[in-house]
């Protein structure tokens, strides 16, 4: 059996009249190393028609994927130093399929995935387009940081620059070009937490009328109870659930595009990062209620809608319906004085939506269980509920409002009586 060479992928595209649409597109490997993508054509609706497309195609010329004998050859024949050496020498063949730099990072376990070297392949051509030409022994730390100060992009995208800039000087150092790394630092970025939910919230958002579809109401109750993040909620299995352990295996979630991955975030397939959570026996109820009611299959997605698993933006914009509902948001005339209620849907800011500013989104959901939880356990514990690696991370979530602060005051009327002379008592 012949082993097809193309491998097929969805990306969205923006069409003339400015409607996104996502098309199914195929890419390969030439002879050079070049990774080479095209599309399938707009008749192509789904992947298995864009595999059956690919399998009509003839086989492309093998790519030159460098083995074990000829990485050791090549290092023999390289400088102990070799200085000049330009930017685009080194990230020309940087998060290509096959190379040897993407040999490298799997050998320190560090991302593969086509979706991480077509991510860092576009910071390359941004580097390329703008250092590329440049001794990599002549970037200055000024003028990189300059650069970065004076580009309209997010602090997180500028963060992600300096990593792979950072990278093309370690891959460097594997062609010989060994030369001085300046210390870049990271740029802040804005504090924009998400809020937690008050009490009265809570009380007034769990309402199954407030839910355009019934589901959403397990939906957002499921995220709640175990501090799930909205894909972790999307991509929920019924396999997932142990009823008699009272818990829920967090194995996965569902990425924007429609595809589950079998790892957590910042976890790999190799290392993936798994997790299990205990559930209250209110949340299992209504679980194991659902999953008889549809009949849902081990496999099978728990919360779908047209047969589909839940879409990243209909349950967003299911939620800030919801808050509309409750009268935490602002009322639905408002919004349309506004200019931000268009057909059903919420188009505005976070902080726009309520009177008082407060940003609640459907991460409000995990930000309110990890404070809550934080008040019967410690951060150690914690952050193995929630996936986090450090308790620093558990302690950024951590968002006790005023609310809390006063219910969690300790009885301290000796203390504070004792505090004061006595004498001011006698006056």
């Amino acid at each position: 059996m012949q082993i097809l060479k193309y491998h097929v992928f969805r990306k969205p595209k923006r069409l003339k009249n400015k409607k996104l649409v996502r098309r199914w597109y195929y890419y390969w490997v030439d002879e050079t190393g070049k990774k080479i993508q095209k599309s399938c054509g707009t008749k192509v609706k789904n992947r298995e028609q864009a595999e059956d497309f690919i399998r009509t195609l003839p086989q492309p010329a093998p790519a030159v994927i460098p083995n074990k004998d000829d990485a050791v050859k090549r290092l023999h024949t390289l400088p102990l130093k070799n200085p000049d050496i330009t930017v685009e020498d080194i990230a020309k063949n940087m998060f290509l399929p096959g190379s040897a730099h993407i040999q490298r990072r799997a050998q320190l376990k560090k991302s593969v995935t086509e979706e991480s070297m077509i991510t860092n392949r576009v910071f390359m051509k941004h580097i390329i387009a703008t250092w590329g030409k440049r001794m990599l022994r002549s970037l200055e730390l000024d003028e990189i940081m300059n650069y970065l100060f004076s580009v309209d992009r997010s602090a997180s995208w500028k963060n992600q620059y300096i990593s792979n800039l950072n990278e093309i000087y370690q891959e460097g150092q594997f062609m010989g070009c060994k030369v001085y790394k300046p210390d870049f630092p990271s740029i802040g970025k804005i504090e924009n937490k998400a809020d937690i939910f008050t009490q009265d919230d809570l009380e007034r958002f769990f309402r199954p009328e407030n839910f355009t579809h019934d589901f959403f109401f397990l939906f957002f109750l499921c995220s709640l109870s175990g501090g799930l993040r909205l894909g972790e909620t999307r991509g929920l299995m019924a396999r997932q659930i142990v009823f008699d352990k009272k818990a829920v295996i967090i194995d996965g979630y569902l990425k924007s595009n429609g595809t589950r991955t079998v790892y957590n975030k910042k976890g790999t397939p190799e290392h993936p990062k798994l997790r299990v959570v205990p559930y209250p026996d209110l949340t299992l109820n209504l679980l194991k209620a659902s999953i008889e009611k549809n009949n849902t299959g081990p496999t099978d997605f728990v919360f779908t809608y047209n047969e589909q698993p839940i879409k990243k933006t209909m349950a967003e914009n299911a939620f800030k319906l919801a808050l509309v509902k409750a009268g935490i948001a602002k009322s639905k005339d408002e919004l349309i004085k506004m200019g931000f209620w268009q057909k059903g849907h919420i188009q505005c800011a976070a902080s726009e939506l309520t009177p008082d500013g407060r940003r609640l989104i459907p991460h409000s959901l995990r930000f309110t269980y990890i404070t809550r939880m934080s008040r019967e356990m410690d951060a150690h514990t914690l952050k193995k509920l929630t996936g986090h690696d450090s308790a620093a991370m558990v302690d950024y979530y951590n968002r006790k409002n005023l609310e809390m602060a006063l219910a969690a005051i300790p009885c301290a009327d000796a203390a504070t009586n004792a505090l004061l002379p006595q004498a001011i008592g006698n006056t």
